[in-house]
């Protein structure tokens, strides 16, 4: 399933990006907004309604989508490169979801680390949630819930420093995401539409392994620079299941990011 992971992620990100960002004389506003751009790409979702149909329940799948990035095709453009490679970026990954006794669920997700074209991507996830409206045999499922996530990008660029006049130098990105969430759903025959709201927290470490050009003036001579961006929560999404098979898929925004993912997983 690794592999089958792996090939999605190519068939996106590799197929969109010929070439590496190139990022040069950010600002810290830049960095902030860059930074959150790869936070929310790997931010958690399941691309699940909050819905728990029986007392046990597992599902696997796989996940793969794509996120608007405006902020980074700027900053490329700036660079004097073609930002337009950038204006999307690109997830996938191993997604699993379980529900207990008491209508309580627990969902992750993964990437692990891989190298694909010059650049390295790994991400988890893992989410916590209780159905209120199950428990309490409402007409609906009513449910809140709490996530987090980690992910790092890494790449290297051609960038003029101070002690030489070209070298190579790695760029990583270092984001976590913390998110709180109410949602609704409703099942009706084979197809379940869902909406969640809630606030959303990213936190970045973008580090450059050279002080050179990467960061402007706001923040120059420093080779990291620490950000943090919050803001409202917005999914909506449904579900089509057929037997023991499903597919889902999901539209977000996520603190001003927009991102679209979809799903294929076994439902047991």
């Amino acid at each position: 399933m690794k592999k089958l992971v792996t090939g999605l992620f190519l068939l996106t990100a590799v197929a969109a990006h010929a070439e590496n960002p190139k990022l040069e004389n950010l600002s810290k506003d830049q960095v902030e907004k860059v930074g959150n751009e790869f936070a929310m790409n790997f931010a958690h979702t399941s691309v699940n309604a909050p819905e728990t149909d029986g007392i046990w329940g597992v599902e696997v799948g796989l996940l793969a989508g794509r996120t608007s990035t405006p902020e980074l095709k700027k900053v490329v453009d700036a660079s004097g490169n073609d930002g337009d490679d950038f204006k999307n970026v690109y997830h996938a990954g191993l997604m699993a979801r379980a529900h207990f006794p008491l209508d309580i669920f627990l969902e992750a997700s993964v990437l692990p680390e891989r190298e694909i074209s010059d650049v390295k991507v790994s991400a988890k996830s893992l989410g916590l949630g209780w159905n209120a409206g199950a428990f309490f045999g409402l007409p609906l499922d009513l449910a809140v819930g709490i996530s987090a996530s980690r992910s790092n990008v890494e790449f290297s660029q051609r960038t003029t420093v101070v002690t030489t006049d070209d070298t190579e130098t790695k760029i990583s990105v270092d984001s976590m995401t913390r998110n709180i969430w109410i949602g609704a759903s409703k099942t009706f025959l084979f197809v379940t539409p869902y909406v969640k709201l809630g606030q959303i927290r990213s936190e970045s470490d973008v580090e450059s392994s050279a002080v050179g050009n990467v960061f402007g003036q706001d923040i120059s001579g420093q080779d990291s620079v620490d950000v943090s961006t919050s803001g409202s929560y917005l999914a909506v999404g449904a579900n089509l299941e057929f037997t023991i098979f499903k597919l889902g898929f999901e539209a977000s925004k996520l603190a001003g990011v927009s991102r679209a993912t979809a799903k294929f997983s076994l439902d047991f």
